[in-house]
């Protein structure tokens, strides 16, 4: 409805010299400037207007009579006058305030088809309409009118090269997931130990309590080192509660990332628990009330 009602008062603020001759955009100041319904249902979907020229004879003029109370409220109180300093035209309310800015950006014919696109400048921000007509002998018809809503094809993070910050940030995450996994699988190694109290636990063979588990440690050497840095970020490893000897309480911990010069090696912190990781693109220590990574 609002998008209609944006439709409509654009149209009827267009002067009636300003599109000439049979045209997409002269269609559509003729439905909006119409006094008479049967103007309008000209411009119709084809079998639309034969669905009303085969009404009985109230019926038909009962539908006339309710296309034009359609145009009437759809235009909610709203008039269309010429934008004094910039082209296209403005929105007025009734108390006479403008509610934003419309222009018609082009039109787009090919063959029967056209395509106008609608550039309406709010107050909540820009948006852009899609106007969709065909030609059906010398009438030009609405197809369908509504947002122009873009698809992201990717493109762009196709063609982007990582900066190294956002490589360390990249690496970051992928560490966490290595540490997150590697205490998943001590834990289910030595299920009434739970979480170990430092990762130089997880670098060293182990004989596990289920002798069908591999010894092998979970990772290398290199996560023996205090301070833990990795690709320009310091990890801090801690046990926040011991487990209960049971499967499903291994204990918990708290795993903190942040970048060891901040802005520089990196611009984001981030947090891991047993429950996943969150991160804050702010110079403080993420939490877990933090957004996902992802988000």
């Amino acid at each position: 409805m609002k998008s209609r009602c944006l439709l409509l008062a654009l149209l009827s603020g267009i002067p009636s010299y300003a599109w000439q001759g049979t045209t997409p955009q002269a269609a559509l100041e003729e439905i909006a400037t119409a006094t008479q319904p049967e103007v309008i249902a000209r411009h119709l979907p084809e079998p639309v207007q034969k669905s009303i020229e085969v009404l009985p004879k109230p019926k038909k003029q009962q539908v006339l009579a309710q296309l034009l109370e359609m145009k009437a409220t759809q235009l909610g109180g709203c008039t269309v006058r010429p934008a004094h300093d910039s082209e296209g035209w403005e929105l007025i309310d009734g108390d006479g305030n403008s509610k934003g800015k419309v222009k018609v950006a082009n039109a787009f014919i090919s063959g029967v088809d056209a395509l106008l696109p609608l550039e309406i400048d709010l107050a909540d921000g820009p948006q852009a309409y899609i106007v969709t007509m065909h030609l059906e002998g010398d009438e030009w018809r609405i197809d369908n009118f509504g947002p122009w809503e873009k698809n992201d094809l990717g493109l762009g993070k196709l063609l982007h090269e990582p900066t190294e910050m956002e490589k360390n940030e990249t690496a970051a995450k992928e560490t966490l997931n290595t540490l997150i996994n590697a205490l998943r699988q001590y834990a289910f190694r030595f299920p009434r130990d739970g979480f170990p109290s430092a990762l130089s636990a997880l670098t060293v063979p182990m004989e596990p309590e289920n002798p069908y588990m591999t010894k092998e440690p979970l990772l290398d050497d290199s996560f023996v080192a205090d301070p833990l840095i990795k690709n320009g970020y310091q990890f801090r490893y801690l046990l926040t509660s011991v487990g209960n000897g049971e499967r499903n309480n291994f204990g918990s911990y708290e795993i903190t990332a942040f970048p060891v010069e901040f802005g520089k090696t990196g611009s984001r912190n981030f947090f891991a628990s047993p429950s996943g990781i969150r991160a804050i693109r702010q110079n403080r220590p993420a939490t877990e009330e933090d957004p996902n990574p992802d988000d």
